[in-house]
């Protein structure tokens, strides 16, 4: 059995994880401020990283709930403000947990294609033209997962016309947003939208560390105290230290060197893929991202990305198959995770995953 190499699992490489940084977060927090960060605290999470964090985005810290990753906010959003049968709008493919909370939640979701420019607005604008208007918007505009597409400057714009047209909440998640490997960064949805529009969240998963599970939402006000109280019913008190860490490192300065450390790496990864993209077949069809951790794939037509998954899989490789990431469709297409593995294991990995490629796309030519 050759070794696993996996471009399954979207999370950070262990070169990018600085537990000695984190280590001294904690230690600071402890010291500064043990009794708090050791004792029950309020449900929307730790306050100075909240204040820290509603400073960032123009907002009051009692818009700000900490979460233990974003998902859960997500959650805590549709079991506070949607009920079942509700339309929520996601762009076509989309992040495979938020579409299956959709579906466990029983939502009525409206899937919105994509191209290399993010959502097709025009699409939605049609969609609610004829009727069908989403309660809610989830989209990632930057880096998507899956896509790794990022939604252009004019369609942005075009999107808070659309849902101002058509009153809808929009929750914009940026995990990836700080992690721009070249061209210039676009202006988020939270700052170009009418206060009350946007929900904002994101997570220090992909810039900092996973396993801390500290991710956020900023939302308006009415909004906020809800998601608070969903909070406080759920688990009375969040992981504080987790919290208090990442507060100090803010505070500290560490979270910007942090990230431009983070984003060299997965630079030099990202390119190591588009390096190993010759070893595809012939019609295979890709954009390169300009940030973020993932590669999307289309194969040329007569192969399935469904049912070369085992192949893959014997060969030793892992991906997501891009069937799990839309309602329904998507056997061709596939993401690939550059940012858990190295560039050597990137080229061997690529190396291999093309050879089952095109030998099946031999066998069906």
């Amino acid at each position: 059995m050759p070794t696993s190499i996996s471009f399954a699992r979207g999370a950070p490489c262990p070169e990018a994880l600085s537990a000695d940084v984190i280590a001294a977060c904690a230690a600071a927090a402890l010291r500064d401020d043990g009794v708090r960060v050791l004792s029950y605290g309020t449900g929307n999470g730790y306050p100075p990283l909240r204040e820290l964090l509603a400073a960032e985005h123009g907002a009051q810290p009692d818009q700000v709930l900490v979460t233990n990753g974003s998902l859960q906010g997500f959650v805590f959003l549709l079991e506070t403000l949607l009920s079942p049968g509700d339309v929520v709008a996601v762009e076509s493919p989309t992040y495979d947990r938020a579409l299956l909370q959709l579906t466990l939640h029983g939502m009525d979701v409206l899937p919105i294609p994509m191209d290399a420019d993010g959502m097709d607005v025009e699409a939605l604008a049609a969609a609610c033209e004829a009727g069908r208007v989403p309660r809610l918007l989830y989209t990632i505009p930057n880096f998507q997962n899956p896509s790794g597409a990022t939604l252009s400057a004019e369609r942005r714009r075009r999107l808070i016309e659309i849902c101002d047209a058509h009153d809808i909440l929009v929750l914009e998640d940026d995990p990836y947003g700080r992690l721009r490997f070249e061209g210039e960064s676009l202006p988020g949805l939270w700052t170009m939208a009418d206060p009350g529009r946007v929900i904002f969240t994101s997570s220090f998963s992909k810039t900092v560390a996973p396993g801390l599970r500290v991710g956020y939402l900023v939302s308006p006000p009415a909004i906020a105290a809800k998601l608070a109280g969903a909070a406080s019913r759920t688990y009375i008190s969040p992981a504080l230290l987790s919290e208090a860490a990442i507060h100090q490192l803010i505070a500290g300065g560490g979270l910007e060197p942090n990230i431009e450390k983070v984003t060299a790496l997965m630079r030099e990864r990202r390119d190591a893929m588009t390096e190993g993209m010759r070893h595809m077949p012939e019609g295979t069809e890709f954009t390169t991202p300009q940030g973020g951790f993932f590669y999307w794939m289309t194969l040329p037509a007569g192969l399935s990305a469904d049912e070369l998954f085992e192949p893959a899989a014997a060969a030793g490789i892992a991906y997501v198959k891009g069937s799990d990431c839309v309602l329904e469709g998507g056997e061709r297409t596939l993401r690939l995770a550059y940012s858990g593995v190295g560039p050597a294991e990137i080229e061997e990995g690529m190396e291999r995953l093309g050879a089952v490629f095109r030998a099946a796309a031999v066998t069906t030519g």
